[in-house]
């Protein structure tokens, strides 16, 4: 059984000669209908049988005695019959000799002793032996020579036409077809020889191919792999790194809550053990922070694509602030919003979530007392515009093209936090192909966040173009 679906697995060989087997039929059906339509055209027969009827006429015309005119007539008569029957005509053609006097000379025994009623350079139809026979009469200077000959029954020729093109059709293509099936089996070698090439690496070996393709075809397959032996080979490094910065950064809290549980289980005193377990639970809180930011930038990156929903991200973004004001009133912080009522968009949700959790959360953290947060959502044209800004302290411009990576954390900074905030944005707004900006805050002061999200029609236009 795999035997047979291994040979019956299409392959590029077998469906070039199977394109060429179709390519034969097709070009024998074309010029089977070509020909079948020259060989049946109305003048075309016509202009024959008269270049023929006035060749005969003009040969016998010569003849002086009837009976030397007769014994000519039938000879034509029997030689013209014979070329017939070789040819696959099943109607025989009819010849009838008469003098200017319209005295019958010689008739076709063929006719069964009937007369073609022909006139004189006009053809003329006329029923003999149940078949349609068209009738020419070519008066000479002696004698009146009729020629007839049948226009139905054509599948005889179309029988004929068929033989002849098939057995031109099978004598030319095996020249065709050896020829296809040594290029096509040559030209596939290098192809073979680079999937032999990549079957002998191990799992760990991303390294670039450092094949230089014969054939230029081979060339976007070649360049295509490097690139994606190139992803692979960084996607792996930062998943080294990300363990390596995760299991670093979880070493911190859990050497803390180790030490505070000793703390604790050794406190002779209450507020000794109180003070033990409130660091004890910063601690945990701190590590179930990060543990969440580590598996919720996983979710992002090993995601596949999530379907768009179209929502009111209007409403979705008073919701989130909602969420976010009782932290803003304990920080003394004042929100503040610039959107419109509603504003239905095409993205997707959770990804969107995110990328509003964590500027809020990172606004509201490092923002002091009295401060302010503006947030600002937009449309224009095809793309969704959300600002996030404040007047905290800001961030250095040496500082902003490196706060976006894992686990980086601004120097001189008292806040505790992972690093991943700014991160987990980053990896959503490129996600849904957006573009992610750091600016000056308000009034020149803090940080300004600028994610703008274009809408799905508009990524199509893109990857069509």
């Amino acid at each position: 059984m795999n035997y047979l679906a291994q040979l019956l697995r299409p392959t590029l060989v077998r469906r070039v000669m199977l394109t060429l087997l179709c390519t034969a039929a097709v070009a024998w059906a074309v010029l089977l209908a070509y020909y079948y339509q020259r060989e049946t055209s109305q003048q075309a027969l016509d202009a024959v049988q008269r270049d023929r009827a006035s060749a005969l006429a003009a040969a016998v015309d010569k003849v002086e005695q009837p009976e030397q005119a007769q014994t000519a007539v039938a000879f034509a008569a029997d030689l013209l019959n014979s070329s017939s029957r070789q040819t696959g005509r099943p109607l025989p053609v009819l010849l009838q000799l008469d003098d200017l006097q319209g005295q019958l000379l010689y008739p076709s025994p063929e006719s069964n002793a009937a007369a073609l009623q022909g006139e004189a350079g006009r053809f003329v139809e006329q029923q003999l032996n149940g078949a349609n026979y068209h009738v020419l009469r070519i008066d000479g200077a002696r004698w009146r020579l009729s020629l007839g000959e049948a226009r139905s029954g054509d599948s005889w020729l179309l029988a004929r036409l068929s033989q002849d093109l098939a057995l031109s059709v099978l004598i030319s293509f095996p020249f065709v077809l050896l020829p296809t099936w040594l290029a096509v089996a040559r030209g596939l070698r290098p192809l073979r020889q680079l999937s032999r090439s990549i079957a002998k690496r191990g799992p760990d070996d991303l390294a670039p191919l450092g094949v230089a393709p014969s054939y230029a075809e081979l060339m976007p397959v070649t360049e295509a792999l490097d690139r994606l032996f190139a992803q692979l080979r960084s996607k792996i490094a930062r998943e080294h790194a990300f363990v390596q910065d995760a299991a670093h950064e979880l070493r911190t809290p859990l050497a803390v809550i180790t030490f505070q549980a000793h703390v604790l289980a050794r406190a002779s005193g209450v507020d000794e053990r109180q003070l033990a377990a409130q660091q004890m639970e910063q601690a945990v809180a701190r590590a179930s922070r990060l543990i969440a930011q580590l598996l919720e930038l996983a979710r992002i990156d090993a995601a596949g694509p999530a379907p768009w929903t179209r929502l009111d991200v209007a409403a979705l973004l008073r919701q989130e602030l909602a969420l976010a004001a009782p932290m803003a009133m304990a920080a003394d912080i004042e929100l503040a919003l610039e959107a419109p009522d509603r504003l239905p968009f095409e993205l997707e949700e959770s990804a969107f979530r995110s990328v509003l959790q964590n500027l809020l959360g990172n606004a509201l953290r490092y923002v002091q007392a009295g401060g302010q947060v503006l947030i600002e959502l937009s449309q224009q044209q095809d793309r969704l515009c959300l600002s996030v800004a404040d007047d905290g302290p800001g961030i250095a411009a040496a500082d902003r093209a490196l706060v976006f990576e894992r686990f980086y954390r601004v120097s001189g900074n008292e806040q505790s936090g992972s690093g991943l905030g700014l991160a987990i944005v980053a990896q959503a707004v490129a996600r849904m192909r957006g573009t992610l900006r750091l600016e000056a805050g308000i009034g020149g002061r803090g940080c300004r966040f600028l994610v703008e999200l274009p809408a799905p029609s508009l990524l199509h236009e893109q990857e069509t173009t």
